[in-house]
């Protein structure tokens, strides 16, 4: 089977789906929307995501590089929760932890893409000190 960045590239496009706490499961619904595209000579993927909500409007917005690099994948995080970059690298398939420092708080960041044209986008965190939980999981498909 192909690694991640390799389904991500061969299917670019509009992903959309439902966006949910796993730990709210009565929560108000929200869309996630996740804009897939493919770096040149197919090294990763740039993603534009954005989390948008009924009640209160766009509560998420991200952009993210997917890539292989030398030394492995990496995933380049830029989000309106925090005002720096966040590098993480992939620990295990689709799996990329910040380590200790790198972020502004505990944050880990899951992938994967179970089928042709499928994401699901998963974000844990938690506050300094804390475990982290995961929060907000997007289940997505690409529909252009």
């Amino acid at each position: 089977m192909d690694d991640l960045v390799s389904q991500l590239v061969a299917h670019p496009g509009l992903y959309v789906g439902p966006q949910a706490d796993p730990n709210e499961p009565d929560a108000a619904s929200s869309v996630a929307r996740i804009l897939v595209t493919a770096l040149p000579g197919g090294s990763g993927v740039m993603m534009e995501y954005e989390v948008l909500s009924a009640d209160n409007g766009r509560v998420h917005g991200e952009h993210a590089v997917l890539a292989r690099t030398p030394r492995g994948t990496v995933l380049i995080t830029s989000h309106t929760h925090a005002d720096v970059t966040t590098v993480l690298h992939e620990t295990e398939p689709g799996f990329f932890p910040a380590a200790d420092g790198d972020a502004p708080f505990p944050m880990s960041i899951r992938l994967a893409a179970p089928g042709p044209g499928q994401l699901v986008y998963s974000w844990s965190y938690g506050r300094p000190g804390e475990d982290l939980v995961v929060r907000d999981v997007g289940t997505v498909r690409v529909v252009e």
